[in-house]
């Protein structure tokens, strides 16, 4: 619900990126967008490189700019990524799995942490409980460590590991983060900081469902998108 009203207020739809975009230039190489960092490549000689900056005209016709070698996306680059499945969200009711992620990392960073540690217990104290015949349902919701994993999602005590929002090949909130708060915070009061906190909360809660965490989430196909929204201006423009 928090989502769809951020998103609402913001006016951000629910698209999804995953492949990269590609076209052919008239007389030129084929064209590559990555939909993660925009970043366009061509294929020259054999070996794809970054593209130059300009207007490139494609054999249909139509147009992509390129500045400082980011593409500006058009229409067809939209309709493909959003035709792209979402992140298959195994984790999304096994809440003690997702609390081993949260707390310990996805990289295991923070392994040596008491939050990990607590978590991990929990997770053990579920497969003891099955051990004795406790049911707990397809979906991990029938034993009581399991509950205790579902409130603890939401337990300061069980603080996340700092490598969850630092990751910035995976969180594309972050960017997004850094720009409306500014690199030391000063922003940090604004509206838009606090949008974009959320912004990057909810990537997370869905990082933690997901299969593999460093595809590209709903939210986090927003938050490249809101790089380009008036709303979140850079911190020195406010």
């Amino acid at each position: 619900m928090l989502r769809g009203l951020l998103l609402g207020a913001l006016g951000l739809s629910g698209s999804l990126l995953a492949q990269s975009w590609q076209g052919q230039m008239q007389g030129g190489p084929e064209i590559m967008v990555d939909p993660n960092t925009r970043r366009a490549t061509g294929l020259i000689d054999g070996d794809r490189r970054p593209l130059w900056d300009g207007v490139h005209r494609l054999e249909d016709g139509s147009t992509v700019i390129v500045r400082d070698g980011v593409a500006v996306p058009t229409a067809p680059m939209y309709e493909q990524w959003e035709r792209q499945p979402e992140p298959e969200a195994i984790f999304e009711r096994r809440y003690c799995q997702q609390l081993v992620r949260k707390t310990c990392g996805f990289d295991d960073a923070c392994r040596a942490s008491a939050p990990c540690t607590r978590a991990r217990s929990l997770l053990a104290e579920v497969a003891r409980e099955r051990s004795v015949g406790v049911e707990t349902g397809g979906d991990e919701r029938g034993s009581g460590a399991i509950a205790r994993c579902r409130d603890a999602l939401d337990d300061p005590a069980f603080a996340a590991c700092a490598s969850l929002a630092s990751d910035a090949g995976a969180s594309r909130c972050r960017a997004l983060l850094k720009r409306t708060c500014g690199a030391e915070g000063a922003c940090a009061g604004t509206q838009a900081c606090d949008a974009a906190r959320q912004l990057q909360a909810l990537e997370t809660q869905e990082r933690l469902t997901n299969a593999d965490p460093s595809a590209l989430s709903q939210t986090g196909s927003q938050c490249l998108k809101a790089m380009n929204n008036s709303f979140f201006k850079p911190c020195g423009e406010r």
